[in-house]
């Protein structure tokens, strides 16, 4: 069925191989040399380089010690008894010893006016020369001397008779050694060299041959003599590196050092030959292995069809088994990862699915178990107004089970991330001791819970509900992070963060901050899951264990309030979270207290819609109290029945959200074609989250939610009269919860 097409592949794959292995072969084979090539140069030229810089110290060197040697005998009395008698022949007579003891290879002595006293040589040559010596006006120094086909490095110092007033000069002397190409190539680093001494352009001493010492000189003829740059330079049809330095004196002269590039770079040949040896074995190798392996490659792309065919029925569970690790393979191991990407897509899906029905639960329970919190709390505060003492303790009873009620939403809301968003100052060692209940309930009772709150922290700014959200986050991280047993300790402490560390830390604010941290002593986390572990959907428990939003959770709430978080771990030993505040000064309110100057009376009329009965009658009566008139509604469109009934004006408009029959965002929508001046409070037992997902308020709307006390309503009412001024000013009322 499937023999044509893959007898053609089969063919094709061969084909492509040696399209493939010849150019890459070919490629290689240039890439090596061009490398070898610039390497080869780069060793050459560090070599003259440091091969110029190992002599010029060594010339240095031996010049100092010639200059020194000049002056001691300038300062021998015996040579400047001699240099008296102003007789050359007495002093050529008695000078020589002095060449002998110098170790030098040339002496000469020169009165003032620059008259050859004596010369003494090694060289018969030289000591045979009668031409006449520049004068030696520059004693002290140094300079070379070419005669006779020698060189001669002198050093000058000048031979003064008397002391003090009575010092005179008689004449110079100067020691020489004289340098070859020999000498030179005695040192190690330049044994290997061709070396030429070249001034003004003419070559005065070489170790080349006869033949490369002309081809040099005519070299030189043509090239620029001020170029200091490595120069190439061809010498008997050998390619040569070359630099010089200029060795100083009065009349300096030039050392140039050479190295044979080719010589270098003769082994590429060698390594030409053997690398198209080995392209060809690879060619043919290559063939030969094709043929072998082609049905090998091509039988599993036929199991690959097979599962292909089978997936685009909708069969994703249909097993693909990989092996080798060749082109086939990967392209069935792509087809693989697909299969399992689209199953864990669709898995996802039913995850977010359950996700999205877990909240909107979370919703819904929030709304009516508000609305029976409110009614119970309500209630009691209106019993224990007119309460007898016998009564007085059991309502008081009540009325604390509602407030735990009432927060164990919250927590619940704050667990969901629903909660709605009220930053405000608050106390961190009021509020870690507030959820101290809930965490140990949270972490069981095999993992220790420790806390160390220090006192005189300071406050700080932030959504209760957010905050204790992050420690509800951190301590479940810390829980799944024991393996059955272990510590997590909870600690705030107050701490500066200066400008060394901000400039460290970007988005930190130098200042004082309280800190919260939490410690587990679980199994840690490596750095790999250290850069990760704050993006979301990152998680490491299994699948349907985790959602990966927890810690990015408490990331952004801690940026959002200004903060900073900083985590540390060790595999093994445990993590520590660390969570900056900033610190404030402000002293926290009471979440269930405000000043005595907020509760208010009011009057002016209220139509109230709200379809729980029993919460409608008791936030009526909570109104009326107050002063205010009160229109009741159970839905809006009994709402707008009453308002057109009523022939007074409606001052406020307060209504929940969510009814049967007609809502609250439409009601309002309807009663503003008939009225005007009216404002409105919405209710809602729903989160912030699903309030502005699913109802169009407005930007300025102002939200009520579930559960309110009064002095929460009165705060809403005095929102209201501030924002538009139609209710009266109000006097002080007392508390009652709703």
């Amino acid at each position: 069925m499937f023999t044509r097409p893959f007898e053609h592949l089969r063919t094709t794959l061969l084909v492509s191989m040696l399209a493939v292995v010849f150019p890459l072969t070919a490629a290689v084979l240039a890439l090596v040399q061009v490398r070898m090539r610039a390497h080869v140069s780069e060793d050459l030229v560090s070599a003259l380089r440091t091969e110029s810089s190992v002599y010029g110290k060594i010339e240095e060197a031996r010049r100092q010690q010639s200059e020194q040697n000049a002056a001691l005998i300038a300062n021998l009395p015996s040579l400047k008894a001699m240099m008296s008698t102003r007789d050359p022949l007495t002093i050529q007579d008695g000078s020589e010893l002095f060449l002998q003891t110098s170790g030098a290879d040339v002496l000469i002595l020169e009165d003032l006016s620059g008259r050859l006293m004596a010369l003494h040589s090694k060289s018969q040559k030289v000591a045979a020369s009668s031409e006449r010596l520049m004068l030696f006006h520059s004693a002290g120094k140094h300079d070379w001397w070419f005669v006779n086909g020698h060189l001669y490095d002198l050093s000058f110092a000048q031979v003064n008779a008397g002391g003090g007033s009575e010092r005179h000069p008689l004449g110079v002397v100067a020691l020489g050694r004289e340098v070859t190409p020999q000498s030179i190539a005695g040192t190690d680093t330049l044994a290997d060299s061709p070396i030429i001494f070249e001034r003004d352009g003419r070559v005065l001493l070489s170790s080349l041959d006869p033949a490369g010492w002309s081809e040099f000189q005519g070299w030189l003829s043509k090239s620029s003599h001020t170029q200091r740059s490595i120069q190439e330079i061809d010498i008997g049809g050998e390619r040569y590196l070359g630099s010089f330095i200029e060795l100083s004196g009065d009349h300096p002269i030039r050392l140039y050092c050479l190295k044979s590039y080719d010589q270098a770079t003769s082994f590429l040949s060698l390594l030409n030959r053997m690398l198209l040896g080995l392209g060809a074995i690879a060619m043919l190798s290559g063939t030969l292995v094709g043929f072998v392996l082609s049905r090998q490659i091509t039988r599993p792309l036929e199991d690959l069809v097979v599962a292909s065919r089978q997936m685009e029925k909708g069969d994703f569970e249909f097993p693909i088994h990989v092996q080798g690790k060749d082109e086939v393979a990967e392209l069935t191991r792509a087809f693989e990862e697909m299969r399992k990407s689209l199953r864990l897509s669709r898995e996802g899906m039913l995850r977010s699915a359950r996700l999205e029905a877990v909240g909107r639960l979370a919703g819904g329970i929030a709304h009516d178990f508000n609305n029976l919190v409110m009614i119970i709390k309500g209630y009691s505060d209106l019993l224990l107004e007119s309460a007898t003492p016998e009564t007085r303790s059991h309502l008081e009873e009540i009325k604390h089970a509602g407030d735990r009620a009432s927060g164990l939403t919250q927590q619940l809301l704050a667990f969901s991330r629903k909660q709605v968003l009220e930053p405000q100052v608050l106390d961190l060692n009021r509020t870690v001791r507030g959820m101290l209940k809930m965490l140990r309930l949270l972490l069981g009772e095999n993992i220790e819970l420790l806390t160390s709150l220090s006192d005189g922290i300071g406050r700080v700014k932030a959504d209760l509900g957010q905050l204790e959200q992050v420690i509800m986050n951190l301590a479940v991280n810390a829980r799944d992070a024991l393996p059955g047993r272990g510590k997590v300790i909870i600690e705030t402490h107050a701490c500066d963060l200066d400008e060394t560390y901000a400039a460290n830390h970007n988005e930190v604010v130098p200042g004082p901050y309280v800190l919260l941290a939490v410690t587990d002593t679980g199994c840690g986390m490596n750095s790999e899951t250290l850069t990760q572990i704050f993006e979301p959907f990152f998680t490491t428990k299994e699948p349907g264990k985790g959602t990966g939003l927890g810690l990015a959770t408490v990331y952004g709430i801690v940026k959002q309030s200004r903060g900073h978080v900083t985590v540390y771990s060790e595999v093994g030993v445990g993590t520590t979270f660390k969570i900056y505040l900033p610190a404030l000064d402000k002293p926290a309110l009471s979440p269930q207290t405000l000043p005595a100057s907020e509760l208010v009376t009011g009057q002016g009329t209220v139509l109230l819609v709200e379809d729980e009965a029993p919460l409608r009658t008791l936030a009526a009566e909570a109104l009326k109290r107050l002063g205010y008139e009160i229109l009741q509604a159970g839905n809006g469109l009994e709402a707008l029945v009453i308002a057109d009934h009523h022939d007074g004006p409606i001052d406020v408009v307060v209504t929940d959200i969510v009814m049967p029959r007609m809502g609250g965002p439409e009601l309002v929508e309807k009663l503003r074609r008939k009225r005007t001046g009216f404002s409105v409070i919405f209710m809602s037992g729903y989160t912030e989250a699903a309030v502005l997902e699913n109802a169009n308020l407005g930007k300025d709307a102002i939200l009520l939610n579930k559960p309110f006390s009064t002095e929460t309503l009165v705060r809403k009412m005095r929102e209201v009269q501030d924002s538009s001024q139609t209710l009266p000013q109000a006097t002080p009322a007392p508390s009652v919860e709703l």
